[in-house]
């Protein structure tokens, strides 16, 4: 098990994550962005910006993306493509796991991971969590060999989980919500040529059937039940991303992180930035904002320092 220690651990690689970075990098931090997929975040799915300062009206929302990240880059910040499970943030050294076996050693953690979480627990879900349901095809792939097993979803992640599963699975079902997946190209035409993968549009999983073990789905618009031996979720809503928080940070009425004016969280040394956080209007411009003020917190706290200090020259 690989363990790397850096000044600040950013979790989340939007434009949050990115804003922070730059300036914690720039600042001679040495920081590290963990993010599992940027095109997992809102921002990386947007088709079109028109409305961020200096970029013109007709950029992409990955092209916005890719050139905060080659930002945050150019002073030294590290991207880890990696998928958090959990924290552990009782130490003055923050821990963070990820499914790979990585962890991560930070004097600091910047939370940025959006509010795309799932907004809604299925019928079953809970009550078959690691009785045939996951949330993680590379960890538990290899327990599905030569059977049948659904994914939901609809973002890169999803795709590239029911290709993972389809080298262990004789048959993978990926169930997409909507009427298009949110993937490159490129990962959707690999899609396409897996012979044991069948993708289907716009069906949304209803429920997961089974006593002891999962034994099909139950799908919508039209109602139609599956058997399957497995189920894989990767569905997206507008909760904030909070699971692998694990309950150790305190949180609003309305379920988002609970930040003071600095921008951090209940537990001293772990400050929150962007969707995560409560707020009326959602814009990229507004949440890097935020990412700048918490990294501004960051420096503070680590150097010891009374006030923030600004980054111009």
């Amino acid at each position: 098990m690989e363990t790397l220690h850096c000044d600040v651990a950013i979790i989340g690689g939007g434009p949050a994550g990115c804003s922070a970075a730059i300036y914690t990098a720039r600042a001679d931090l040495d920081t590290v962005i963990i993010d599992k997929d940027p095109h997992a975040g809102a921002l990386g799915m947007a088709h079109i910006i028109a409305n961020y300062p200096g970029m013109g009206n007709d950029i992409t929302g990955m092209e916005l993306l890719e050139s905060m990240r080659r930002h945050a880059g150019s002073f030294g910040a590290r991207f880890m493509k990696q998928k958090v499970n959990g924290i552990d943030v009782r130490n003055p050294e923050k821990t963070v796991f990820t499914t790979s076996g990585t962890m991560f050693k930070a004097k600091a953690l910047i939370l940025a991971t959006g509010s795309m979480g799932k907004s809604r627990e299925l019928p079953g879900e809970k009550e078959l969590l690691g009785a045939g349901v996951s949330y993680c095809a590379t960890c538990d792939a290899a327990f599905y060999r030569q059977k049948v097993v659904a994914v939901a979803g609809r973002t890169r992640e999803a795709v590239e989980e029911a290709l993972v599963l389809s080298r262990f699975a004789s048959k993978v079902y990926l169930f997409c919500p909507t009427a298009s997946l949110t993937a490159p190209p490129e990962d959707i035409h690999m899609l396409q040529e897996q012979k044991n993968i069948e993708v289907f549009y716009s069906r949304r999983l209803d429920a997961i059937n089974g006593g002891k073990f999962v034994e099909s789905v139950t799908l919508g618009a039209p109602e139609e039940v599956v058997a399957v031996d497995g189920v894989f979720l990767y569905l997206t809503g507008s909760a904030p991303v909070l699971d692998f928080t694990g309950g150790q940070l305190d949180v609003c009425q309305s379920g988002c992180l609970q930040v003071d004016k600095d921008f951090m969280t209940s537990v001293p040394g772990v400050f929150a930035a962007g969707d995560i956080l409560c707020k009326e209007v959602k814009q990229a411009v507004i949440v890097a904002s935020e990412g700048c003020r918490a990294a501004l917190q960051v420096d503070k706290f680590l150097r010891g320092r009374d006030r923030a200090r600004s980054d111009y020259q």
